[in-house]
């Protein structure tokens, strides 16, 4: 019996300082955990989920500069704001007038700004093309069917 006591007493020692260290040095079980750039819930946290921190500043910045229809983004990562690209297509695409209606080809990195030419081509509908990584611009006919004389 008198050796059962001081084992007792070490072993409430050792069991008492592992949950002391467990809880002290093991993190909030309640918490957001920043996950592949995206806050995850971990137990039950008491506060809402965080609404910025959680990635890389580019990755936040890109996601709300996506949302925002006035830049554009290349594949390799260069932007042009929609201002920016519309002076260039106002210098680059002679020849007619450009529309206010545009959007961003991410995929390719470039903006389409509708065109409307002085001379009509019959089954085109032309855009004035701005390359985000250049800077160059072009006119797209975007034509369809069948030209005369051709397959």
């Amino acid at each position: 019996m008198k050796k059962i006591v001081p084992v007792l007493i070490i072993f409430s020692i050792i069991l008492v300082a592992l949950l002391v260290i467990r809880f002290t040095l093991g993190g909030d079980e309640d918490t957001w955990i920043c996950e592949y750039g995206r806050w995850v819930k971990h137990g039950n946290p008491s506060s809402s989920m965080p609404s910025s921190g959680c990635g890389s500043k580019l990755v936040d910045t890109a996601e709300e500069e996506l949302t925002d229809m006035s830049v554009c983004y290349s594949p390799n990562g260069n932007k042009m704001i929609y201002e920016d690209a519309l002076k260039r297509a106002e210098a680059g695409c002679e020849g007619g007038k450009l529309s206010d209606e545009h959007f961003c080809n991410s995929s390719t990195g470039t903006w389409w700004i509708e065109f409307a030419p002085n001379e009509v081509k019959e089954g085109c509908n032309p855009a004035c093309v701005v390359f985000v990584d250049t800077g160059e611009t072009e006119i797209n006919w975007r034509c369809t069917g069948l030209r005369e004389g051709g397959v």
